[in-house]
């Protein structure tokens, strides 16, 4: 009688320590669980928090092209190609501006595999031809009674050279460059955000 009383304790204990096993097992796939849920919804939300914070920006601008120009107007009330006396309007004009180049920001797609991170949008454009206000200078205004010179006159020269220098532009790596600085600038920010592998597409 006195072994069986020194067995049953040791019973006890063995059943005690199996269920502590048990539990423990229990708790661990419970935590495994929960840790891969939570890095599924955290890609989900990395990736819906750069899409909103890059959506903010909206336009990334990368590249910027200055320039200045002088326009000379100057023309005549006609009469079958003849040009009637007192009519001339004229007047030289110099002005400068800026053109600026970058990407949209707006509809990008992103794709988060653990540390990797890959972005396609849409290649550079054009984001702004913009005149310098400050910078505009009229010389030898030339009106008359007939065809006076106004201000729309000079607004319709500036927007046709304007156009000129873009399309000129376009006709260069200007946009090349602009996919580049593009590339560059996003892929330092991911970088700093805490991603290895960044994969910038643009098409």
């Amino acid at each position: 009688m006195h072994y069986q009383s020194k067995c049953k304790p040791i019973k006890h204990i063995r059943k005690l320590i199996f269920l502590i096993v048990i539990l423990s097992v229990f708790i661990w796939i419970i935590m495994i669980y929960f840790m891969l849920n939570n890095i599924k919804n955290n890609k989900a939300i990395n990736s819906t928090v750069i899409s909103e914070r890059l959506s903010k920006i909206s336009e990334l601008s990368t590249v910027k092209y200055n320039y200045s120009n002088i326009l000379a107007l100057k023309n005549s009330v006609k009469f079958k190609d003849y040009s009637i006396p007192f009519t001339e309007k004229s007047f030289l004009l110099k002005y400068s501006g800026y053109i600026k180049a970058g990407v949209d920001l707006k509809n990008v797609n992103i794709i988060i595999n653990k540390k990797r991170i890959t972005i396609t949008l849409k290649k550079a454009k054009i984001l702004d031809n913009s005149i310098n206000n400050d910078d505009l200078s009229v010389y030898n205004e030339k009106s008359s009674m007939f065809n006076k010179l106004s201000m729309q006159d000079m607004v319709d020269e500036i927007n046709v050279d304007k156009s000129k220098v873009e399309v000129n532009l376009l006709k260069t790596n200007f946009l090349d460059g602009a996919n580049t600085n593009a590339k560059s600038l996003l892929e330092g920010i991911l970088l700093n955000m805490g991603f290895e592998k960044v994969t910038i597409i643009l098409k």
